[in-house]
This record gives structure tokens, sequence and C-alpha cells, in this order.
């Protein structure tokens, strides 16, 4: 039933015992700006002209590291 009512835009008001607990409400669609749209291209494909091996071999340097670090301890 909630869902349904969020399904439909409505806003829903949670009661117990006569007291309002909470509200919920649908939530409202983001929006990115031109700023975050551009950071986001960036960052996702920073790897565009590396070919799937080299990205590969990157990720492994990286967990070693991580690994690593673990056995330290």
């Amino acid at each position: 039933m909630l869902i349904d009512a969020l399904k439909r835009g409505e806003t829903v008001e949670i009661t117990y015992h006569g007291q309002t607990l909470g509200i919920v409400h649908p939530a409202t669609p983001t929006v990115n700006s031109q700023e975050q749209e551009a950071a986001m291209n960036e960052f996702f494909g920073m790897h565009q002209d590396l070919g799937i091996a080299d990205v590969e071999d990157e990720l492994r340097v990286i967990r070693k590291g991580r690994r690593s670090l673990l056995s330290d301890l």
C-alpha cells in the first residue's frame, strides 16, 4: 500500500497511536549539472585509451598493494 501511494506521487504520513512518526514522500529525480556530468565522464572514461589488459594489470597492482599491507599486520 505504501509503495503504491508513492508510485502515485502521494505523500504518506505514518502514525502510531495517533502520533506522527514520520512522513514519506516520493523521491524527486535528480538532475546532474553540466559540471557534474563532465566530471563523471572524465572519471569513467579515464582508461578509455587503454586496452582491457592494461586496466586489469593496473587493478592487480592496486590490489596487490592492499593485500601486502594486510599481511604486514
